[in-house]
């Protein structure tokens, strides 16, 4: 009965969302020309979306125009907002340091604090989430995500969590709609592709929600509908896949979803 109830309300819910589409937002070509690799996380607040890549981090209007570029050591995570500075999760492959670089909202670098792991991460209730490994490629089921103070980014508690099928590194990329922790990883073996987590980080459910080149979701003022509305990035136009090192042409797009129940109803236009 349960599940006939959530298969009623999605498509009560599909039908409303039919009449508020929100455009898709598409870079111009030759915007992304100093993107290398791929996307590796995104945050938004009321003014601006920001990208982080490998070795840095772009701030776009929400009109899709590229602003302002900002280039930081790799490896540059995923990336996250809170009251005017962007938290960027950086691991430094040559000389295993990491830090957290936290920014303004104009993408100045304000200051970095060691911190351990690297990865992704989001923030929720003033405590800035962040997956610490382990960075492994080899298929494994335990991830951990620690949690730090803001804003002098002091880790305070360390979840290893049982994602329950296989994984490769650690989670890619992780958002909050204010009530729960999303979180998103390379799934292997057919598993669900990420996980919604209670603020202490109890798993609530998995999810099928591939989104491991960014997503977030939409500040208060962007949210129009009933229910959290999030964006999600991905590559379109050339390949993203280049030798490290050499700019990047490629475009990206970003598509808008309403999540219900933990099902993410795609409402872009």
């Amino acid at each position: 009965m349960k599940n006939l109830f959530t298969f009623l309300l999605i498509c009560i819910a599909t039908i409303c969302l039919a009449q508020d589409k929100i455009p898709a937002i598409i870079t111009e070509p030759g915007a992304l020309a100093a993107l290398k690799g791929h996307i590796q996380g995104a945050c938004c607040s009321e003014d601006a979306i920001y990208l982080s890549h490998i070795e840095g981090i772009f701030k776009l209007g929400w009109n899709g125009k590229v602003l302002k570029h900002t280039a930081l050591p790799k490896h540059t995570g995923d990336i996250c907002y809170w009251r005017g500075r962007i938290y960027a999760s950086l691991y430094n492959d040559v000389d295993g340091v990491n830090n957290i670089i936290e920014l303004d909202q104009d993408i100045n670098i304000v200051s970095k604090h060691k911190a351990p792991g690297g990865g992704c991460a989001t923030v929720h209730d003033g405590i800035l989430y962040a997956g610490t490994g382990p960075r492994d490629s080899q298929p494994h089921r335990f991830n951990n995500i620690t949690m730090f103070t803001l804003p002098d980014c002091r880790p305070i508690a360390t979840m290893t969590l049982d994602y329950g099928s296989e994984t490769r590194y650690a989670a890619q990329c992780l958002a909050s709609d204010g009530e729960f922790i999303y979180a998103v990883f390379y799934a292997t073996n057919g598993g669900d592709s990420g996980m919604i987590l209670t603020p202490d980080l109890k798993v609530v459910k998995t999810i099928n929600f591939n989104a491991s080149t960014g997503f977030d979701f939409l500040p208060p003022s962007r949210n129009k509908g009933p229910h959290p509305r999030c964006f999600k990035v991905r590559h379109i136009g050339s390949d993203w896949r280049v030798p490290a090192g050499k700019p990047n042409p490629a475009q990206i797009r970003i598509d808008f979803f309403e999540v219900v129940d933990g099902n993410f109803i795609n409402i872009t236009d």
